[in-house]
């Protein structure tokens, strides 16, 4: 594949999802069409179709994957508990400022949970990876994992639900807590 082709295609997709979670950000997931993201992103409907064949679920789960990612990357498995109550902050507001496009991916998921078989097989190799750069044992990454899937469950609830906590700080301190005990229950001395 050439450097322009490839570029070409990278910009289409950039296009594709900035245009998606622009969409999504003002008008929902269910009220969102290809139509609409084609128009917005200034291509065909079928350059949609032809990179996520599976619509509007193939777009919320790449960008699902990117922002699993992100979210992954500043943490650490040696965090103090300081730096880690800042990152469930930060990972609160991020879920707090993109509410409208949380909600699609949880809506994408309801939809076609296919789509998401392949994001749960990446999480896996990249997380693998992820051990490997950081000399961390394949299994302590995992555990990180059931806390990190335990924990975002508990922000989506505290936020698209029924509020658990009367404040983000007490939340923030509670899932500190929580957290820690999922460690060293799933993997004792992790």
């Amino acid at each position: 594949m050439s450097k322009r082709f490839q570029r070409d295609k990278d910009r289409k997709i950039a296009d594709i999802q900035s245009a998606f979670t622009e969409l999504i950000n003002t008008t929902g997931y269910d009220k969102v069409t290809i139509r609409q993201i084609a128009k917005k992103a200034g291509i065909s409907v079928g350059i949609i179709y032809h990179y996520y064949p599976k619509r509007k679920p193939s777009v919320a789960a790449a960008i699902y994957e990117e922002n699993f990612l992100d979210t992954i990357r500043p943490y650490s498995l040696e965090t103090n508990r300081k730096e880690l109550e800042k990152k469930f902050r930060d990972h609160l507001k991020n879920h707090r400022e993109n509410i409208e496009l949380f909600r699609a991916f949880d809506l994408a998921v309801l939809t076609d949970q296919n789509v998401f078989a392949s994001v749960k097989t990446d999480r896996k190799r990249l997380l693998k990876e992820y051990a490997t750069e950081n000399t961390y044992p394949i299994e302590k990454v995992e555990a990180w994992l059931v806390a990190y899937n335990v924990i975002d469950a508990i922000i989506h609830r505290h936020l698209y639900i029924d509020k658990i906590c009367k404040s983000d700080e007490e939340l923030v301190q509670l899932i500190s807590s929580i957290y820690s005990s999922i460690l060293s229950i799933i993997k004792p001395g992790i």
